[in-house]
């Protein structure tokens, strides 16, 4: 398959789901939200997934989701949508639809509650690659689906043409490196944990896919250049930085609603998540505190 890989190694927003008061969707604030990403110079979105709340969406959600962000960014970005579902069945009909909608690849997790064997994961793995043409990139993230993905399992999914890469969520760096070294210098490996991203980079991954990101994209920006022009003592001192930021938007009752709320502070009302996830109020004097630190460092490192 020719694919043209070199558009995924940029910073990925995994995107927040705008929901109404009313806990629908809201598909005009999702075209808002994609437009203030792009201002604010993210060029790649990574669609329901965790951070998206994918597993609280039926399929006509993220269908519509898909649909929205597809039609609001045309090809100005490059939009990886995540189709994982507990069934094959509905994993794949996300994964033809999100090839309709003009999307660039496809996603998955193993499964969102069954403990499957990896004969099981590979059977999932390949039905969803065969449901459209798009590169596929391995969702792996052991600490929420209980499977972690083994060096056998990734050589047999490697000799299917369109597993192009893994998005690496385990917390240890070195697997990174693992996935990388079994996938070759073309197979792509995402950065997972945000806390690690510079540590991850230097452990071969070509790039990252991340929750807080769209809580502070210019600092990803600013850490992605650095790391670029082998600044490497600024990039260890910002990701210091933000390592802290992500703590405190960890501490929060939920990371999603934390996230939510640093944007409607930025000036964008994205509503807030869905339950069992917990809003975080605007007028939280920590949350505050956090927006006006990231700014102040926004604005520190903008000539560096």
């Amino acid at each position: 398959m020719n694919y043209n890989m070199e558009r995924f190694k940029n910073i990925t927003v995994a995107l927040n789901t705008p929901f109404k008061e009313n806990g629908d969707v809201d598909l005009e604030k999702t075209r808002e939200l994609v437009n203030y990403l792009y201002n604010k110079g993210i060029k790649n979105l990574y669609v329901c997934g965790s951070t998206g709340e994918g597993f609280l969406l039926d399929n006509e959600e993220r269908k519509a989701v898909v649909e929205a962000v597809c039609e609001e960014v045309k090809d100005k970005m490059t939009i990886i949508v995540h189709v994982g579902c507990a069934s094959t069945k509905h994993s794949c009909e996300l994964a033809a639809h999100a090839e309709k909608c003009g999307a660039h690849a496809t996603s998955a997790v193993p499964c969102v509650y069954y403990r499957l064997g990896e004969e099981s994961v590979y059977t999932h793995w390949n039905e969803i690659t065969k449901a459209s043409n798009l590169p596929f990139f391995i969702y792996n993230i052991p600490q929420l689906t209980g499977f972690n993905l083994s060096d056998g399992l990734l050589k047999k999914m490697c000799e299917n043409e369109r597993v192009m890469g893994v998005k690496c969520s385990s917390e240890p760096a070195h697997d990174i490196a693992r996935f990388k070294a079994i996938g070759g210098e073309d197979f792509l490996v995402f950065n997972g944990p945000d806390e690690q991203y510079l540590a991850g980079r230097m452990m071969g991954a070509d790039a990252g896919i991340g929750g807080t990101y769209a809580g502070m994209p210019e600092l990803y920006l600013k850490l992605e250049d650095l790391i670029r022009k082998n600044e490497f003592e600024k990039a260890k001192k910002l990701q210091a930085t933000m390592v802290q930021y992500v703590y405190r938007m960890c501490s929060f009752g939920s990371l999603y609603g934390c996230v939510k709320a640093l944007i409607k502070l930025d000036g964008l009302d994205i509503g807030v998540p869905r339950l069992p996830f917990l809003p975080v109020s605007c007028e939280d004097e920590k949350l505050v505190n956090l927006y006006n630190d990231i700014k102040r460092t926004i604005e520190e490192t903008k000539n560096w």
